[in-house]
């Protein structure tokens, strides 16, 4: 690690102000968080000690993301902003690596890992079942942000899917739908299989019939979201009927479903009512405004964080902390008459 690494350093790498790279490493205002994303990641990159008051300093986390989430700013970003801000402010070091395909393959560590002495780790997102196993042999501390794994009893972080689904599909049949289709891969990910449990356990305890036939649950039909949304129009034209209402296990395909049903000639919610999960800043912008839940992500990363160094300090048998998200009313679903 080169402690001789300055602010200046990192204006220089992105050609920036000094000044704009000290706003940012202070959690100061007066930069875009796009710039702040950057400069996080140059200090990063750089091995960029914010603090440098040693006795301050408690040691090291290493915050492991894969590859393809690295940059993703529309979900992701909040939690990792949170998670080095949280981690600065009890004394810690955060420092995020990237997990490659190829070190998943080989089942690599980060070379950071053996220059540096880390006293917990940090897992956001999700990495395969055996890359995992490895990190949980390694005798660390280790806490997994915004996913779990049934087969390994690991402290974990998660939004309430389950409960926070059911509240919004609640929602709907306290406007008066009584017919309310899923959209969500449900075997590609935890999350859309728990949020649909959410939503078959609303419509079971409405003593409303869950119709399959309104369901959209196999990958195939939901690439064609970000793809060639034709194909789903195709699936929906195959269906007998249509439900009054959709819910969508995430914002990114209700915004996408919208989208369709409008090219399809249908309005959104005269005809259709939609809602999604998750509160990315596009369900703002969409026309109709989109109805969802709000993920609390600030909230996971400051938990997690929390959750880790309680680890560090005091062990204890694994645990699972759930955060429940907030509904967020917009336009995108109507009460029936």
């Amino acid at each position: 690690m080169n402690s001789k690494i300055s602010m200046q350093d990192i204006a220089d790498m992105l050609g920036i102000s000094k000044n704009a790279v000290s706003l940012a490493l202070n959690n100061k205002p007066g930069v875009s968080e796009d710039l702040r994303f950057r400069i996080f990641e140059a200090a990063n990159q750089l091995n960029y000690r914010t603090d440098t008051k040693a006795k301050k300093k408690r040691g090291n986390l290493l915050v492991l993301i894969p590859e393809n989430i690295r940059n993703d700013k529309i979900f992701y970003y909040e939690v990792f902003w949170s998670i080095e801000k949280r981690a600065k402010e009890i004394g810690y070091n955060a420092i995020i690596c990237g997990v490659t395909q190829e070190m998943e393959d080989q089942l690599i560590l980060p070379e950071l890992y053996h220059e540096i002495e880390f006293q917990g780790i940090l897992l956001v997102g999700v990495l395969p079942l055996n890359y995992v196993r490895m990190l949980f042999d390694l005798g660390i501390p280790l806490v997994t942000v915004d996913h779990y794994y049934d087969s390994l009893q690991l402290d974990a972080v998660v939004t309430a899917n389950a409960e926070e689904a059911y509240k919004i599909v609640n929602h709907l049949i306290d406007k008066g739908h009584r017919q309310i289709g899923f959209i969500g891969a449900i075997s590609k990910s935890k999350s859309f299989k728990e949020r649909w449990s959410g939503y078959q356990n609303a419509l079971s305890d409405a003593g409303l019939a869950i119709d399959t036939n309104h369901s959209i649950v196999n990958p195939s039909s939901l690439e064609a979201l970000n793809s060639t949304p034709s194909e789903l129009a195709a699936h929906l034209d195959a269906m007998t009927s249509l439900p009054s209402a959709w819910f969508c296990a995430d914002d990114r395909i209700a915004i996408s479903f919208i989208q369709i049903l409008i090219s399809k000639g249908h309005k959104v919610p005269e005809d259709f009512s939609v809602v999604g999960f998750g509160d990315i800043e596009a369900a703002q912008m969409i026309a109709p405004r989109l109805t969802t839940i709000q993920v609390q992500r600030e909230q996971l990363g400051y938990e997690a964080v929390d959750f880790l160094v309680r680890r560090i300090d005091v062990s204890g048998s694994p645990a699972k902390i759930s955060i429940y998200g907030k509904l967020i009313e917009r336009d995108s679903c109507r009460a029936l008459g």
